[in-house]
């Protein structure tokens, strides 16, 4: 390496090809789950969205995000694909066990929470879950 951001770049382009074969592999992991294409694509993009940095997430902000002339695309996906949640989410949970079964894997929980403030928001008036202060009652 010639500079520190000779090697930055290097390390970031590594951790961008891990991310990716991860995420490939734990969205191949559920592919049969649906059974079409079109809605697998569009699950595929849309987690890809929702784990952009955003200011707020919705199908506006997300399609807006992909690049998408509007929300329809993912609204459509929302209110009327079909594909087996219940078997999507038992095999992604035996990915990640697998994948953290690793003994060079790493957990990184976020402890971080903010109780809310105000009762006068829409939502406000009982305390919403957040790990860091517990369940709510």
């Amino acid at each position: 390496m010639k500079t520190i951001k000779d090697q930055v770049a290097v390390e970031a382009t590594i951790a961008q090809q891990a991310w990716t074969t991860a995420f490939g592999a734990a969205l191949g992991e559920i592919a049969d789950c649906f059974p079409r294409p079109e809605p697998r694509l569009v699950a595929r993009e849309m987690t890809e969205a929702m784990l952009m940095e955003l200011d707020a997430r919705n199908c506006w902000t997300l399609a807006e995000a992909l690049g998408h002339s509007g929300p329809h695309r993912l609204q459509q996906f929302l209110s009327r694909s079909g594909f087996d949640h219940d078997l999507a989410r038992d095999r992604l949970a035996a990915w990640t066990a697998g994948e953290l079964a690793d003994d060079n894997a790493v957990l990184i929980v976020d402890e971080t929470g903010d109780e809310k403030s105000s009762t006068d928001c829409v939502g406000a008036a009982a305390r919403q879950y957040s790990g860091a202060l517990g369940a709510c009652f």
